[in-house]
């Protein structure tokens, strides 16, 4: 199931909201678990065991930790959690691969099913949720959890399945066996929802067609016009596919009683790379940070340590993404650049104005968004050579082949434009739900609602489109 389509919109979540709502404080838990297993297992009945064993498994392992067994404890918490995502990782990316001249040795029947596994829904989310569980439980940040159904709410909870954000078992711990909910908190919940769902489908969807249709063309049938236009328009199209995903499931939390990280803070205003990981997927980056860098830290090589802690966050970031050329060399730009950054050059742009900073930072993150949406290593390097019209004379193919190019849709440009605008600090502020005045609440409530209708009927008009980050 998705947030984006009738069945969750209409059907799923009002009945559910309702049951949750009349229901007492102490059984929201199991309506909860309920809704999130119907939830998870409508599009992937058969991954939802794995899932459920690893919450087993963690659950059993954490109340174990002071046992006599307790040095094992730690070890075969992150095997088992590494190891499903290592596994599915590896198995996505490499499964013909895996499974050729297999069929000499088994049974049809097994390489049958392995062959229509696939990657469990928000297994990148999940095992990052456990793992972080385990450490601090290991380290004493937390007691272990002794309400069982209290810990699977918190594992399947279904807002965070489908791309997180990474929420951490201790940031609503004291909620879980007994979730509160207040009016005003449900009507923040609604709006934040409403918001995210508009700028999935009014943005995020609308500039994904003519994106899609950019990188699906050769790069030497590119212009530098349209080649501009596909770079910039991703850019905007995955920040707010996830921020807008992200906006659905807080405001979800929060008709639910619960308060979820904020996973982004404005982040193509960033004035360094470093700056711009403080802003973007605030719950992973953060994560890397507490449960890998911090350890490596304190351990580091003398001279090339801290640099190489660095890149080694990076590639662990991209490959957190799929193993994946592009994913891998995605991460190590950013990482590259930090690493630069803390040598010599933070010292250089806070001795710039502003908007070097800013043109700095943001040549870099395209460039990085340039690599990590490429086929490959080659088409990224031809696309560069298209965006500084290096290609004199552009292949000129088919309609059929280059569909809806070589027009660009009022659509695509009105949502570039919304894009541009709403990744600014009068976004933000429209996006704040604090204590306003009632007469701007009202008019800011009427205008979410009217682009709510008018995301639906778009959303009816062009079907179903799934998240960018639903595949990571």
């Amino acid at each position: 199931m998705n947030f984006n389509t009738a069945l969750f919109l209409f059907l799923f979540l009002p009945f559910f909201l309702i049951a949750y709502f009349i229901a007492q404080p102490r059984w929201r838990p199991m309506l909860g678990i309920l809704a999130s297993v119907i939830f998870y297992a409508w599009g992937s009945a058969v991954n939802l065991l794995l899932i459920g064993a690893l919450i087993v498994v963690n659950y059993g392992l954490a109340r174990l930790f002071h046992s006599r067994f307790s040095k094992w404890i730690l070890p075969l918490g992150l095997l088992a959690n590494v190891g499903a995502l290592a596994f599915f990782k590896l198995f996505t990316a490499y499964q013909y691969t895996l499974f050729f001249g297999l069929d000499r040795f088994f049974p049809a029947r097994l390489i049958t099913l392995l062959d229509s596994l696939t990657f469990p829904l928000g297994l990148s989310f999940i095992s990052f949720q456990l793992i972080s569980y385990l450490l601090d439980v290991h380290k004493g940040t937390v007691q272990p959890e002794k309400n069982f159904i209290a810990f699977a709410f918190y594992v399947l909870m279904f807002p965070k399945l489908l791309v997180g954000p990474i929420v951490r078992y201790r940031s609503i711990a004291e909620q879980l066996p007994s979730p509160a909910i207040d009016a005003d908190q449900i009507a923040n919940g609604i709006r934040r929802f409403l918001r995210g769902f508009a700028k999935k489908i009014l943005i995020a969807d609308v500039l994904g067609v003519t994106v899609d249709a950019v990188f699906g063309l050769p790069a030497f049938a590119l212009t530098p016009v349209y080649a501009w236009l596909g770079l910039v328009g991703y850019a905007l199209q995955i920040y707010f596919d996830f921020s807008g995903y992200t906006d659905m499931a807080i405001g979800l939390a929060m008709m639910m009683g619960f308060r979820f990280i904020e996973n982004f803070d404005l982040p193509y205003l960033a004035q360094s790379i470093g700056d711009f990981w403080r802003r973007w997927h605030i719950s992973l980056s953060t994560w890397f940070r507490d449960y890998v860098f911090f350890p490596l830290e304190r351990k580091r090589i003398p001279v090339i340590g801290q640099s190489l802690n660095i890149l080694i966050v990076f590639l662990l970031t991209g490959l957190w993404h799929g193993v994946a050329i592009s994913f891998v060399a995605w991460g190590l730009i950013h990482g590259f650049f930090i690493v630069l950054e803390n040598l010599f050059l933070n010292r250089w742009l806070q001795k710039t104005i502003q908007p070097i900073r800013r043109l700095y930072a943001l040549t870099v993150i395209l460039f990085a968004w340039l690599v990590f949406r490429s086929p490959s290593l080659e088409y990224t390097v031809d696309f560069l050579r298209a965006l500084g019209g290096v290609v004199q004379s552009p292949v000129l193919l088919p309609f059929h082949d280059t569909s809806p190019l070589p027009f660009i849709e009022p659509s695509f440009l009105l949502a570039m434009l919304a894009g541009l605008l709403f990744a600014m600090p009068f976004g933000f502020r429209f996006q704040n739900d604090g204590q306003r005045p009632f007469a701007q609440t009202f008019i800011s409530d009427i205008l979410v609602i009217a682009l709510f209708i008018l995301a639906v009927g778009v959303m009816a008009a062009n079907g179903f489109t799934p998240g960018i980050y639903e595949g990571f």
